[in-house]
């Protein structure tokens, strides 16, 4: 079993064993400084959770060959919360936007998928790659960030770049405002248009760019962030995309350090950044990984950290995924909704279930 493996259009990665490992990214980066790397891994959604970042026994730049299997029967799906609840949590999520409380915020669902017998999740990671169109995969071992992770792995697609570092070149390629992709050609290029032409959801998407550019532009000698955003195509959703790049003044600034920076922005926790994490903190304390950062930085500091966005969380028999969405004063919660249930598809479709009936998950055997 791998400990970790990252998939991108630049770069393959995959490693076994963990040779030295870090709960928090500070202490990663003062090892990397010691020439102690590389360090691969994730970060979690919430800084005070602990992070799996570690420097593995053995780390390849070959594609695995990962496993072609079925799956096992499904058996049942459980959302937390349901459609009707999380409607009602982003309407008054609205109700304090528009009375000043912050500006806007990220709400989540959760899914969890119960199976007969326990999921591999290096199958899982292939059926991932097979339908992604920028054929990105990641899959990292979460054992170390405690007992409550034991024997969990990380596992997923995502389309979000959050820092590329080369030297002292950056890209940043955030991704916020988001809508449902369409089965009939005139009907998915009008909801694009669409998408690009809304008030709501340029407004959304700017409080990222601007975010961005205020941590950014102190750490570098030019960064170029385009007057407006464009499209982004994933095979469930429409996405508006900034690409921003860089030139970074100091060279010795890692990887790492660039996405503890930046991490978490407002495309996927909110604005501004501390009133919106601690209501994050206490309606959404179990976020885990999701919405976290996934990725590489090697002893030059050169790296790559992605978004963890279209993922799960494989656990024997269970798997658990989030997807969420940013509330504005002008959101919709029946298209709120509608939204997560499409960023879910991709989860869905590499498990094999289009649709799914929801009911009760019990408790998992102690045993």
């Amino acid at each position: 079993m791998h400990s970790f493996i990252l998939r991108t259009p630049r770069r393959e990665l995959s490693a076994r064993g963990i040779r030295s490992r870090w709960s928090d990214a500070s202490a990663a980066n003062q090892a990397l400084r010691r020439g102690q790397g590389p360090v691969v891994g994730a970060l979690p959604f919430h800084a005070d959770d602990p992070a799996v970042l570690f420097t593995p026994e053995t780390l390849g730049t070959d594609a695995p060959d990962l496993p072609r299997a079925p799956l096992p029967g499904f058996l049942a799906a459980e959302k937390l919360p349901t459609e009707h609840d999380h409607a009602e949590r982003v309407r008054e999520a609205i109700r304090r936007i528009r009375e000043g409380d912050f500006d806007k915020i990220v709400l989540s669902r959760q899914v969890r998928y119960l199976f007969d017998d326990a999921v591999d999740p290096e199958v899982l990671l292939r059926r991932f790659l097979e339908n992604s169109p920028g054929g990105n995969g990641h899959l990292v071992d979460l054992s170390p960030a405690g007992p409550t992770h034991r024997g969990a792995t990380l596992v997923g697609s995502t389309p979000e770049l959050l820092i590329s570092r080369r030297g002292r070149s950056i890209i940043s390629h955030p991704l916020a405002g988001t809508v449902p992709r369409a089965a009939d050609p005139e009907e998915d290029r009008a909801r694009a248009a669409e998408l690009l032409g809304s008030a709501k959801d340029a407004e959304e998407h700017a409080y990222v760019t601007g975010e961005i550019n205020r941590i950014l532009a102190p750490l570098c000698t030019d960064l170029h962030i385009p007057v407006g955003p464009s499209l982004t195509r994933s095979t469930h959703t429409w996405h508006l995309g900034t690409r921003i790049t860089g030139t970074l003044a100091d060279q010795d600034i890692t990887a790492l350090e660039l996405a503890s920076a930046l991490h978490p922005t407002p495309a996927i926790g909110g604005h501004p950044t501390p009133t919106t994490q601690a209501v994050l903190r206490e309606v959404e304390p179990d976020r885990g990984f999701y919405a976290g950062a996934v990725g590489w930085t090697e002893e030059s500091g050169d790296g790559d950290w992605w978004v963890t966005i279209r993922s799960a969380v494989v656990q024997g028999r269970t798997v658990s995924a989030h997807a969420g969405g940013g509330i504005v004063a002008a959101s919709d919660p029946d298209a709120e909704v509608r939204e997560t249930d499409a960023k879910l598809g991709p989860v869905q479709q590499a498990l094999g279930l289009p649709t799914v009936a929801t009911a009760p998950i019990p408790e998992p055997s102690r045993r």
